[in-house]
């Protein structure tokens, strides 16, 4: 307990200062910035998975602990905007967006080192739950995609509500698949009502419609904003990054200790 209220202060400390130094530095955190820490959710969300599932450094561990681990992941963004702001300012939402997006694959493939003697069943599996969320957002899309909205129509949108449908998909896989129980009290809340429902399986299909009713909600409420504004951009991301941050914690989790 003491070693996390600890990290927490450090974490704290540095994200505080760090933010401090880019505010004197007049950095302009635009849209586009915001949006490129997406990633970084499900990087967080990669880190505690792996704390809850690997022996980490007594050092490391407790800045690896859910919700910690967001601190931890926080503090990384803030200072790789201080390097690369006083190397090239110009591309710092790209630089961003790329550093969250190669860190989680490189993660990810780093799963197939851990457990070589699983490799196919990994692949099989993780990619089946991407594919399968892939294909209902594109089937969601269909259905309300042309609605003409510029916010529900935007990449940022879009990712939103794959970031939920694939926590959906995740969540019902370790159900149905793997035997795990779901943690979460407002999600196992739904699934369970689900459950009362003489049909297989209908729980997690009611978690599936509940997290892409809510997710498109927000992608709705953010379109009251001008897409380009801050606001707007910030509460899709936070949107999007709680339902990518436990799908890929889903993951990495079945990866390490399911197979």
């Amino acid at each position: 307990m003491i070693d996390t209220v600890l990290a927490f202060a450090v974490g704290s400390v540095i994200l505080f200062g760090g933010l401090r130094y880019l505010r004197s530095r007049a950095v302009d955190v635009t849209p586009a910035t915001i949006a490129a820490t997406l990633p970084w959710f499900g990087l967080a969300g990669f880190l505690y998975a792996v704390q809850q599932s690997v022996a980490l450094p007594p050092l490391v561990d407790p800045f690896a602990v859910s919700p910690i681990a967001y601190l931890t992941t926080g503090c990384v963004v803030v200072l790789l905007w201080i390097v690369v702001d006083a190397v090239r300012p110009a591309s710092l939402p790209a630089a961003t967006a790329l550093s969250g997006g190669a860190l989680l694959v490189v993660g990810s493939a780093s799963l197939l080192a851990f457990r070589p003697q699983a490799v196919v069943e990994l692949l099989f599996w993780n990619s089946a739950a991407i594919v399968a969320a892939i294909s209902i957002t594109a089937f969601v899309w269909l259905l309300v995609g042309a609605t003409g909205n510029v916010v529900v129509a935007s990449w940022l949108g879009w990712s939103t509500v794959f970031a939920h449908v694939l926590d959906a998909v995740t969540t019902g896989l370790g159900l149905e698949v793997f035997g795990t129980v779901e943690r979460n009290p407002v999600s196992a809340s739904i699934i369970a009502a689900g459950e009362t429902l003489v049909v297989d399986g209908a729980g997690v299909f009611l978690f599936l419609g509940v997290k892409i009713a809510a997710a498109l909600l927000v992608v709705w409420l953010a379109a009251g904003t001008v897409a380009e504004e801050r606001e707007g951009v910030g509460l899709m991301v936070v949107a999007g990054g709680v339902g990518l941050a436990p799908a890929v914690h889903n993951l990495v989790l079945f990866s390490l200790t399911v197979f």
